[in-house]
């Protein structure tokens, strides 16, 4: 078995973000859990399937990965605010959520420029 390999604090924070989300999604309001969590996980694992690719491959490849990966991330800050509207989440963890999130767009940004 390889050993793991060391993860940028993009990926380690997307990671973190995934970690923490999805426990959180499990917990939504039945009525939600089949609607507005799955399209959360969802955003969330297209997020880090576009950061791959982008790690992946060079050039115009990896600046239109990004820019999906940035997309993304900011269907998931929508998704992630109307949770709360709706309740699904506390202010706790609606507040808890953002910050991962705004962390991993300024790191998204910075690899961007």
């Amino acid at each position: 078995m390889n050993p793991p390999r060391q993860e940028t604090p993009l990926f380690a924070k997307l990671h973190d973000l995934l970690l923490w989300l999805t426990p959180c999604i499990e917990k939504f309001p039945r009525s939600q859990r089949f609607l507005l969590a799955e399209r959360i996980l969802d955003t969330a694992f297209a997020c880090q399937e576009n950061l791959i690719r982008a790690r992946k491959v060079n050039g115009a490849a990896k600046a239109e990965a990004l820019l999906h990966a940035d997309i993304e991330l900011e269907k998931l800050r929508m998704q992630w605010r109307l949770a709360h509207e709706l309740r699904c989440v506390s202010t706790g963890q609606y507040e808890h959520g953002g910050r991962l999130i705004d962390e991993i767009g300024r790191l998204l940004g910075a690899w961007r420029k």
